[in-house]
């Protein structure tokens, strides 16, 4: 075992065929960054300092969600099947970017970021498993209509507000990559009570078809952990102990989503068309009729824990199981579900702070924003009310005068000097302006272990769902995520996804070299 992966990946490099070791940094993130050095001892004396004050921390993530299931279990010991329903429902944390760059002279960019998201919306109450019910209703709800808690299969129809159609975070998947799904032909979605009641303000027609309700509510079972967890975390930072305060962070997170960990089916079919109707059927997941030669495949492959392989015997699906008894979905949809509320609701609340509001990011529980200088007094005002150390609370992150936003994951905010930046999949180091890095997998071939380098740059590892809108009244540029309409052509949606990659990544990277030029 190293401390650094830099070391790892030279070990592997240098001793083809052995089973290369393991990286400390890589199997927890929390450690204090070290830098690699050129020499052997020096790196050994670090590793040996950090296991000898760290160790006694140290837990695997697989180890830690394994414990925490198991206290789930000795509170739920019952759900239904209906359970599969959260499984397969919307799932993503709002992550967007709406604006290339801000540079104007007399604007300020504001990052927010909220404390423990997840580990707060732990805090609410929760459906019973064991008494979930399968509830029909074929009707429209209204506005103030008391709905039992639960999963509601819903259509929207008559996006009414600039906000859903300039901020629409609803997505659809499509060959591998999340799209923006369009609202005017209407929108079937699964959507708990209190995102329906949000989203009445937004369409003009709610249509619920079906639902899994329940009249009895519990706390998860892990609320008192996270907010342990929380007070651990705050007593660790008030001691400048970030390592621990960065490690109940990290656990706080697989504590959210230790639920949701199911087993794994293998089917096998005869046909792909067979293999397409269970997943179909099981998960909801199709591929459109008219899809080009080869590309059903292709777009069942891409899917997240879905794999479709063609063997000597017919089709092979791996999927997750749906009914597992290792998994309860229900907490961790409903968790994500109640972070992407606040966090709309919160974006809904800045564009209304000041005039000429700019929303920039939002990602997961943070949001970044631009507001003209001369009212830096009536934003901060505005924002006081719930700026808070507490769970749930949020804190202002940076005050910078521009920003860069590539994708989410990728951004930088300066003022005279960098203050704040990501870049994701780019092992940097520090290095603010670092374009690529290099990393070596393992790739097993019987007993030997072969080591390949490659390079990652972020010009192939960028998305190419995102192209770039010139916006002649303010001057801006903005990011458009492709969008999917119902009954599009998958041709058409392809074709746009090569534009973006010939045309609007090279722009985007054009920006960030800029940028990089003028520090």
């Amino acid at each position: 075992m190293t401390l650094t992966c830099i070391e790892a990946d030279l070990i592997a490099l240098a001793n083809p065929g052995i089973k290369p070791p393991l990286a400390l940094e890589l199997l927890h993130p929390w450690l204090p960054r070290h830098r690699y050095t050129g020499s052997v001892d020096k790196n050994f004396e670090a590793a040996k300092a950090i296991e000898k004050r760290y160790g006694r921390h140290f837990v695997t993530p697989a180890a830690y969600c394994d414990q925490k299931w198991n206290s789930v279990c000795n509170t739920v010991r019952l759900k239904t099947d209906m359970d599969a329903r959260f499984y397969t429902a919307w799932h993503l944390p709002v992550q967007d970017c709406y604006i290339l760059e801000e540079n104007r002279p007399d604007r300020r960019v504001l990052a927010l970021d909220f404390n423990a998201m997840y580990p707060s919306c732990m805090q609410q109450e929760f459906p019973k498993p064991s008494k979930i019910r399968h509830v029909k209703y074929d009707r429209e709800v209204v506005a103030g209509e008391h709905l039992p808690m639960g999963l509601y299969r819903c259509t929207l129809e008559g996006p009414k507000s600039d906000f859903i159609t300039k901020f629409n975070p609803f997505r659809a998947f499509f060959a591998g990559r999340h799209l923006r799904a369009a609202l005017t032909k209407g929108l079937s979605v699964d959507l708990n009570e209190f995102e329906i009641a949000f989203y009445h303000r937004h369409f003009d027609r709610i249509f619920v078809v079906d639902a899994v309700v329940s009249d009895q509510f519990i706390s998860h079972p892990l609320a008192r952990e996270a907010r342990r967890s929380f007070a651990r975390r705050a007593h660790f930072d008030s001691n400048n102990n970030k390592a621990l305060a960065d490690r109940e962070k990290f656990l706080s997170t697989l504590l959210a989503s230790c639920t949701h960990r199911p087993d794994r089916m293998d089917r096998m079919f005869e046909t792909h068309a067979l293999a397409e109707d269970f997943l179909q059927s099981h998960f909801g997941i199709s591929a459109d009729a008219d899809d080009p030669a080869g590309l059903s495949a292709a777009w069942l492959q891409g899917r997240k824990a879905f794999t479709v392989t063609e063997t000597e015997g017919g089709v092979r699906c791996e999927t997750p199981d749906a009914t597992s008894r290792r998994a309860c979905f229900m907490f961790n949809q409903r968790i994500v579900a109640r972070g992407r509320t606040i966090l709309l609701k919160m974006m809904e609340k800045i564009l209304t702070i000041a005039p000429d509001v700019e929303l920039c990011y939002a990602n997961v529980d943070s949001i970044h924003f631009s507001f003209p200088a001369n009212f830096q007094s009536a934003v901060m005002d505005n924002l006081r009310t719930g700026l808070s150390d507490k769970m749930g609370g949020y804190k202002i992150e940076t005050m910078a005068s521009g920003g860069l936003w590539l994708e989410p994951g990728r951004y930088w905010l300066y003022s005279d000097d960098i203050m704040k930046f990501r870049n994701r999949s780019v092992r940097h180091s520090g290095h603010v302006f670092k374009d690529h890095s290099f990393h070596v997998v393992s790739r097993k071939i019987g007993d030997l272990h072969v080591p390949i380098r490659f390079r990652i740059g972020m010009a192939r590892s960028m998305t190419d769902t995102r192209s770039i809108e010139f916006d002649s009244s303010t001057g801006l540029e903005r990011h458009h995520l492709a969008e999917v309409e119902d009954g599009a052509s998958p041709t058409e949606v392809l074709r746009v996804l090569e534009q973006n990659r010939k045309h609007h990544i090279p722009r985007r990277l054009q920006a960030f070299r800029k940028l990089a030029l003028s520090f």
